[in-house]
């Protein structure tokens, strides 16, 4: 009993770190170029069928201390164990989901939408991040900056277009009355996986970007919607909301079973 304790209070935690994950997403449904993210666990199921006739838990192989190969049991690497069995969940990680969302037309020419697999590249104090958000802006001095005043890089470094009279076209090449100023650089990733989030809309990589971006093409005067569905998310968040419901009445019904236990059944007289 004392288990489903642990088990009802671990689906709780779940749905409140889920609940984040949800509020997150919809709150930056009308941010330009947001990725939503999505709250990646294992069912009780999932985790039944991969411990079904194991003998002790979970094991992996490990190094002793004399360089010999040992099996390491779930205690010994630092997954949660109540007794041979886990807690009914397991939470894995955070996914950023990088499909496109809608375009929309502002007719700014500064607004550029980047369709295709691949990100702008913005310089910030912290050095290069990545980003889908094309809605850029002119600074006092003519350069093309994002919202938090990071510069838009070119093959050359930050551009600048000098005033609002200017051409980008579809491959990334930016012109003024003068001619070619530049290219803005496009970066790819062989996956997409290994971006982070860093908040302010940017990524930063964990491994760095291909030689060549996959294939691409700019839209000037449009700008990239988030590819959040906040109906979806609503729906989610109801059923998220219902099953901590059900697991709060559950704790609360072993609390009550558990009292009466030690206050009647194990009462002297």
């Amino acid at each position: 009993m004392l288990r489903s304790l642990y088990v009802a209070g671990q689906g709780m935690l779940l749905q409140r770190r889920r609940m984040e994950t949800i509020t997150h997403n919809i709150a930056n449904a009308d941010t330009t170029g947001f990725k939503k993210d999505h709250f990646i666990s294992h069912s009780f199921d999932d985790v039944l069928v991969r411990r079904i006739n194991d003998q002790g838990g979970n094991w992996r192989w490990g190094t002793g201390a004399d360089g010999e190969r040992i099996r390491l049991q779930e205690s010994q690497f630092g997954i949660p164990r109540v007794g041979p069995m886990r807690l009914g969940v397991q939470v894995d990680h955070l996914y950023t989901d990088f499909q496109m969302g809608n375009l929309e037309s502002t007719e700014r020419p500064t607004d550029l939408a980047l369709i295709g697999d691949a990100f702008f590249v913005v310089q910030t104090e912290d050095g290069e991040r990545f980003t889908k958000a094309g809605a850029f802006y002119l600074d006092s001095q003519g350069y093309l900056v994002d919202g938090n005043g990071n510069f838009l890089l070119g093959e050359n470094g930050p551009i600048n277009v000098g005033g609002l009279n200017f051409h980008v076209d579809q491959q990334g090449n930016v012109f003024n009355e003068d001619g070619l100023i530049d290219t803005i650089r496009v970066a790819s990733f062989e996956d997409n996986t290994t971006l982070r989030r860093e908040g302010l809309n940017l990524f930063f990589a964990t491994e760095p970007p291909l030689a060549e971006p996959h294939e691409f093409t700019i839209a000037q005067g449009f700008i990239e919607l988030s590819n959040v569905d906040v109906a979806r998310e609503t729906v989610d968040m109801m059923a998220m909301f219902r099953t901590y419901e059900i697991n709060q009445r559950i704790l609360t019904m072993i609390d009550e079973t558990l009292g009466r236990a030690v206050n009647d059944i194990g009462r002297l007289r």
